[in-house]
């Protein structure tokens, strides 16, 4: 064959398979709950449940269910009310070794730090990187499951109550991030300043600040409000709802900050 001519093949058939993986990926509508629950939608209809909290403690509603996957960084109340809604696939990330344990139907899942689901025909990756819930290596409120979810060409970290700074060994595991799920509300996890130093240190292209202080929480739940963490920023888009939607073919050209509001109150 000559070699302008396979030059040209080579082409085509690149443009040929990024265009076939640009169909492919369809948008996640990303939806905040509350405190630290999020509900990723995919474009097939999968739903992937993260941190469900005891709505008689934490009083944000949850989503109906059932869903698909339901993922729990810790084993807090806050965190782990994995029964309250139906679903197929349960992990638990554990802090402790990287791994999650769960259960998928009636199959047990142990010592995995790196899942691959195909959930209706969507492939759909899950991974675990353990850290800390306090900034004396557990000592105060123990470990805590960082969770890097990869689908429709897009790759979503939710840091769990992450409770101080990541070390270089956690960002090269979790790196690229597109979108950033951080607690801001400080207490039991980083505050404002220490979330703004992993946004800096991770990238992403946008980032949704979550357990910090509403209405709903009580006044002597001892967290304080986002707008701390939001002084340092140009890019914010305060959504009027609790939804927002990321597609891989447009991402924000600049780091961008989006504030849903809680779906509702219990």
């Amino acid at each position: 064959m000559k070699p302008l001519l396979r030059t040209v093949l080579f082409v085509l058939i690149m443009l040929f398979t990024i265009s076939m993986q640009s169909q492919a990926n369809t948008p996640v509508k990303v939806e905040w709950f509350g405190h630290s629950c999020f509900l990723l939608t995919l474009g097939n209809g999968t739903k992937i449940l993260i941190d469900p909290y005891d709505t008689s403690r934490i009083p944000y509603e949850l989503p109906e269910g059932p869903v698909d996957v339901i993922v729990s960084t810790h084993d807090h109340f806050d965190h782990n009310a994995v029964d309250a809604i139906h679903a197929d696939v349960i992990l638990h990330a554990s802090g402790d070794d990287s791994t999650f344990w769960g259960s998928n139907g009636d199959q047990a899942i142990e010592g995995r730090s790196d899942l691959v689901y195909m959930l209706d025909g969507k492939q759909v990756r899950f991974q675990t990187v353990a850290s800390f819930h306090d900034e004396r290596s557990g000592e105060l409120r123990g470990s805590n499951g960082i969770v890097r979810i990869s689908t429709d060409g897009m790759t979503f970290v939710h840091l769990g109550d992450i409770g101080t700074a990541l070390d270089v060994d956690q960002i090269n595991a979790l790196l690229p991030v597109d979108v950033l799920l951080v607690p801001v509300g400080g207490y039991f996890t980083v505050n404002a300043e220490g979330a703004q130093e992993i946004v800096k240190a991770i990238n992403p292209k946008a980032v949704l600040p979550m357990h910090y202080k509403t209405d709903v929480l009580s006044v002597d739940f001892p967290i304080t409000g986002v707008d701390d963490f939001l002084k340092s920023y140009d890019h914010i888009v305060r959504h009027g709802s609790s939804t927002t939607t990321f597609h891989a073919d447009n991402l924000p050209a600049v780091l961008t900050i989006e504030l849903l509001k809680y779906h509702g109150q219990k």
